[in-house]
């Protein structure tokens, strides 16, 4: 599973404060009724033990949300995070069983009617909380459901015929409800994970050019603000290099449209192969291509990567049963001195661009801006 769609599933449980602490509040007054009416210290021993998980269940979703608050969680974080939510769970889910358990061995009928209401409710509300994550409703609600059968079923041994039936009626009824439940969660998590699913591989599309891969338009300036505002904080340079493909017309009128998709695949993989980890390659439109090269300190660096690109993706293609030719030229600008914002600054990598392509081809041009006027200078 992605990591985003666990994350998502993982922020549905947390969400659900107030039916947690409903639950702890309602299953601590249980217990000290049930204080009440019998003798011995199991029962205030479950209230007790009630309370502290209760408290710790709250404790751990407000943590929860505080952090969430911060940057990102990364997978080893959600995975824990809905460990310590899991054993939580699991831990009140055994106290209530007992709890329920032990109640149905003393002879209150008040205490057994409420114990068959309060796991009802249980089992309503875990299923409304957790039912994105079905091993963990799965395993709690069955530690509360078996010791509560388990004590129906005790009662109808141990008494007459009609209360036999009564006992056993209830016992078959929260059991064909739990059934019925579990197939519920089921059915809920599979309908919510293809929803987010779906709905993250709509956010993907939107962002991403469907030929190549390749970030789009929309998501090469979320990036680039982003680099943005790590070069005010580092004093570092950001370098955006726009280039066009030469000959990449011809050898597309000449080999068809489907050979010239798979050229532009194949550009595609040569420049992410060429460029470093944290730069971004994002296609713009036909065969124009950005790339932003991030952490640089002198406009050297740019020229550089701008040549290795020009090298690798002059190097010949075989596409299909042919050998294809292209070449590319760059137009590059430097942030922050022609600007900060990716309009600005693509306006005058453009302007290099223009120059190279009338140059012939094949050519590196950075924009300068001297004293008297604005000019591409060759590279």
């Amino acid at each position: 599973m992605p990591d985003d769609v666990l994350g998502e599933l993982v922020d549905m449980m947390f969400t659900a404060l107030a039916p947690v602490i409903v639950m702890g509040v309602t299953t601590v007054g249980m217990a000290v009724l049930f204080a009440s009416l019998t003798e011995g210290l199991a029962f205030p021993a479950l209230a007790l033990c009630c309370s502290a998980i209760a408290s710790a269940r709250v404790g751990i979703i407000l943590a929860y949300r505080r952090r969430r608050a911060a940057p990102p969680l990364s997978s080893a974080d959600i995975r824990l995070w809905e460990s310590r939510y899991a054993w939580a769970s699991y831990a009140f889910a055994a106290v209530l069983g007992l709890l329920n358990l032990l109640a149905l061995l003393e002879e209150e009928p008040l205490a057994h009617m409420l114990v068959v209401g309060l796991t009802f409710g249980y089992g309503a509300g875990l299923a409304t909380r957790t039912a994105v994550r079905p091993a963990i409703c799965t395993i709690s609600l069955l530690l509360v459901v078996i010791p509560t059968v388990a004590g129906l079923l005790t009662n109808a041994d141990d008494l007459g015929a009609q209360g036999a039936v009564v006992y056993l009626s209830q016992a078959l009824l929260l059991t064909a409800f739990t059934i019925a439940g579990l197939e519920t969660v089921a059915y809920l998590y599979r309908t919510t994970l293809q929803h987010l699913v779906t709905r993250r591989d709509l956010i993907r599309l939107a962002r991403q050019d469907m030929l190549t891969g390749l970030p789009n338009r929309l998501l090469l300036q979320d990036r680039f603000e982003a680099d943005i505002m790590e070069l005010q904080r580092s004093g570092h340079l950001v370098a955006l290099l726009v280039m066009d493909l030469d000959r990449f017309k011809a050898a597309n009128d000449q080999f068809g449209h489907l050979a010239g998709d798979a050229l532009l695949q194949a550009v595609a993989k040569r420049l992410r192969s060429t460029v470093a980890e944290q730069d971004t390659v994002a296609r713009i439109g036909g065969d124009e291509f950005v790339v932003v090269q991030t952490g640089i300190r002198h406009d050297d660096e740019a020229r550089a990567l701008a040549h290795r690109i020009v090298r690798v993706l002059s190097a010949q293609y075989q596409i299909e049963q042919n050998k294809v030719q292209i070449g590319v030229s760059i137009g590059i600008a430097i942030a922050p001195r022609d600007g900060l914002e990716l309009e600005k600054l693509a306006s005058c990598a453009d302007a290099a661009l223009y120059i190279a392509k009338r140059q012939g081809g094949g050519r590196v041009m950075l924009w300068a801006e001297p004293q008297e006027g604005t000019m591409p200078v060759a590279v």
